[in-house]
């Protein structure tokens, strides 16, 4: 589960990012003033989920400018969002082949080689952008994939450079979380170092409510359920103040009453836990909808 909030990243860190992603350098270039506003316009209805809408307007981008690799980059984008991981391969090699936008391609193209359960195509992926510019999350999610296969070594290698060379309480939750799944009630050494990962993203992060739920697991572990229960009702407080403040999409929230639902179950609070379920429940279909009418099908 992602944190309630981020360490925030420092304005320069933010503007290289930012360049490296969204600057238009075929605008730079001067490419077609057609294709360019079509990209602009599936731009803006990638960003409100109008999916099929954008990838018409970047299909129609590629056909005016055929080697308009941003188009291809964000059709890319928009198929992986509806589920069509094929066609943004596609997309992603098509990117590549242009020699353009190399390390997000690669990145985005492991993504969808892991959405198709094709990981070792995902690693190499995510290897080949990370050798293209070294990037947190990538390497996370490389590590992700490798525990996938069964290869803790390795993943415990990337989450271990990331926390040498940017630490921040996710990276030392990833790697506490990932102890903790390789760990059982008897491998007091394993939750010993899961433990002391969660302390350290906590003690970053003294908000993190994911943290907290799985730090109570390890307390579990240890047979310290006072101290558990103490977790999972810091998380319990945090879920509901964001409920309460919450002021963005209301289906936004449908993760934070899972987990708070999740928290409530593990308290032995099952009427609250129900409730947060249905409230869920409400919210899911409430975003399905608005997609389904984003696609013109109702």
């Amino acid at each position: 589960m992602r944190p309630l909030i981020y360490i925030m990243t420092p304005v320069l860190i933010l503007t290289i990012i930012l360049a490296s992603r969204f600057v238009t350098w075929e605008a730079i270039k001067g490419e077609k003033p057609q294709a360019q506003a079509d990209v602009r316009e599936g731009t803006v209805l990638l960003r409100t989920w109008k999916i099929p809408h954008a990838i018409a307007a970047f299909t129609r981008a590629i056909e005016t400018d055929p080697k308009y690799a941003e188009a291809y980059v964000k059709r890319g984008l928009a198929h992986y969002r509806a589920g069509q991981y094929k066609a943004a391969i596609a997309d992603y090699t098509r990117t590549l082949d242009l020699n353009r936008y190399h390390a997000d391609a690669y990145a985005s193209r492991g993504d969808a080689y892991r959405a198709l359960g094709n990981t070792q195509h995902a690693i190499a992926d995510y290897s080949a952008s990370i050798k293209k510019r070294w990037n947190a999350n990538v390497t996370r999610r490389r590590a992700q994939t490798y525990f996938e296969q069964d290869d803790a070594k390795n993943a415990f290698a990337d989450y271990s450079t990331v926390i040498k060379r940017q630490p921040s309480a996710v990276a030392y939750y990833a790697r506490g979380n990932a102890y903790l799944r390789l760990s059982t009630e008897s491998d007091q050494d394993r939750l010993r170092l899961a433990l002391a990962d969660l302390n350290q993203a906590i003690g970053l992060e003294q908000r993190f409510a994911g943290a907290y739920i799985s730090r109570a697991q390890i307390y579990i572990h240890l047979g310290e359920q006072a101290l558990a229960t103490a977790d999972y009702r810091n998380a319990v407080e945090l879920f509901t103040e964001t409920i309460q403040t919450w002021q963005g999409e209301p289906d936004a929230l449908t993760q934070v009453y899972l987990w708070r639902a999740f928290v409530y179950q593990k308290l032995g609070e099952v009427a609250k836990a129900e409730t947060d379920v249905h409230e869920m429940y409400k919210r899911v279909f409430s975003f399905f909808l608005k997609k389904v009418r984003n696609c013109d099908i109702l």
